[in-house]
């Protein structure tokens, strides 16, 4: 798999389940708005023990994660249900990047 195809999936997904993704140097993060309550990175890490060393092809592996970004006060009813729904979804989008396992090498 390309790195391209990567993003072209986690894009994809993050639109499934109601999010934007940005790209950054270390992966992808959600957009935020300011009114957020789910924080999402995308991280590409190297696997050192699956990088052939003589080819010089590294393999990099998504890693996805997620926390609560903010939450506090005395939200409303409808304020606690909205901050429900986005954290189920951001966390049922996590698992699935997690659950797929995607890989991509690159040469160095």
């Amino acid at each position: 798999m390309t790195k391209k195809e990567i993003a072209e999936i986690i894009e994809s997904k993050a639109t499934e389940y109601g999010f934007e993704i940005e790209e950054t140097s270390m992966g992808w993060n959600n957009k935020h708005t300011g009114q957020d309550y789910i924080n999402i990175q995308i991280f590409q890490n190297s696997n050192i023990e699956k990088t052939d060393w003589e080819k010089r092809i590294g393999c990099i592996e998504i890693e996805a994660s997620a926390s609560v970004s903010r939450m506090g006060g005395s939200p409303t009813p409808e304020e606690l249900l909205k901050a429900a729904d986005e954290i189920a979804r951001g966390a049922k989008f996590t698992a699935d990047i997690q659950n797929m396992k995607l890989s991509y090498e690159r040469t160095f």
